[in-house]
């Protein structure tokens, strides 16, 4: 089935162009503070526009920095960034704070920081009744946008993905919602599960009288985007950014550490900056201009011409044969 597309998706408060990618902040698994972060990311928002924050992580700021993050976030969407907020679920499971952390809590944040728009504050341990899943999801987004307005809320989506492109395609049904979101874990075990799943969804939501855009979240490969892509899903998030460096020359992932051996790729480099922000720099450029390479290729329909040239040669083989490529 030939895969319809959008260039654009309208999210109330913000236009995206399609495909497009949000580099993730948080304080799980991550080196530097969140509130360190968004001030680089603020720096660099002249080629980095499009940011991801943690509800969770901004709830927890002392008051001086709180103060300080709340006009930077301002300015930034004054400037043209899209900021996208996130529930802070993860981060609550991660440090053991989920009976502390609440809906309240979260809608909190958002009255007191500027974003574009955010994720609903999920349920990750859904019904098993398919009917009662349904009913739950329907229920927290309506909960979430009444508290939220005028933030545009966009539901998360858990489920097994044999669930999900019925789940997303009723979700995005009775809600209206302009985009859906589902973590990438749920799609499956491998990478190629996980692309039929995104498929499948995809062919659900080519059912509706619109344009639904899927967001898949915790993907920041960039392998996996354009395979991702390709099956039919138009937005990320991800943490690699700040995790691992980017070899411009293989499009693949290495140690934060070994940096050095790429340091040469970009003027970030040849700068007499510390190990850190240069190469913090060094992956910011470099995503957004592989998803803006992703972009093009989609609208001018070259996308499997552009993973035959960016991916080595022996994933892009193995992908053909998986996926049918042709």
């Amino acid at each position: 089935m030939a895969i319809k597309r959008a260039n654009f998706v309208d999210i109330g408060l913000v236009k995206l162009q399609l495909p497009t990618f949000f580099l993730s902040i948080s304080s799980i698994k991550t080196a530097m503070l969140p509130a360190e972060y968004i001030k680089l990311l603020f720096a660099l928002r002249a080629i980095c526009p499009n940011f991801l924050v943690s509800a969770f992580d901004l709830a927890q700021l002392p008051e001086g920095s709180k103060t300080e993050l709340k006009k930077i976030l301002t300015r930034a969407r004054e400037e043209g960034c899209t900021v996208l907020m996130d529930s802070g679920n993860y981060e609550s499971f991660w440090k053991d704070a989920q009976t502390k952390w609440m809906p309240g809590n979260f809608y909190q944040v958002l009255k007191e920081f500027s974003c574009s728009f955010a994720f609903g504050f999920d349920d990750q341990k859904p019904p098993e009744n398919f009917e009662q899943h349904k009913k739950s999801i329907y229920e927290h987004y309506k909960f979430d946008q009444s508290n939220a307005n005028p933030i545009p809320i966009i539901p998360i989506i858990h489920g097994s993905p044999d669930k999900l492109p019925a789940l997303c395609k009723h979700i995005a049904l009775e809600t209206r919602t302009p985009m859906i979101a589902v973590p990438e874990r749920r799609l499956g075990e491998g990478i190629f599960e996980r692309a039929r799943t995104t498929t499948a969804i995809r062919e659900k939501l080519s059912d509706l009288d619109r344009y639904v855009a899927l967001h898949l979240l915790g993907t920041g490969n960039p392998i996996s985007m354009g395979i991702y892509v390709i099956a039919g899903a138009d937005s990320f998030d991800g943490l690699e950014w700040c995790q691992t460096v980017v070899d411009y020359d293989t499009n693949c992932l290495f140690h934060f550490t070994q940096a050095d051996f790429f340091r040469k790729q970009t003027k970030w480099g040849t700068e007499n900056f510390a190990f850190q922000p240069r190469t913090l720099a060094h992956n910011v450029e470099y995503f957004f201009s592989w998803i803006k390479g992703i972009r093009e290729a989609t609208i001018s329909n070259s996308l499997l011409n552009f993973c035959r040239k960016n991916f080595p040669p022996h994933i892009y083989d193995k992908c053909v044969v998986e996926l049918g490529w042709k």
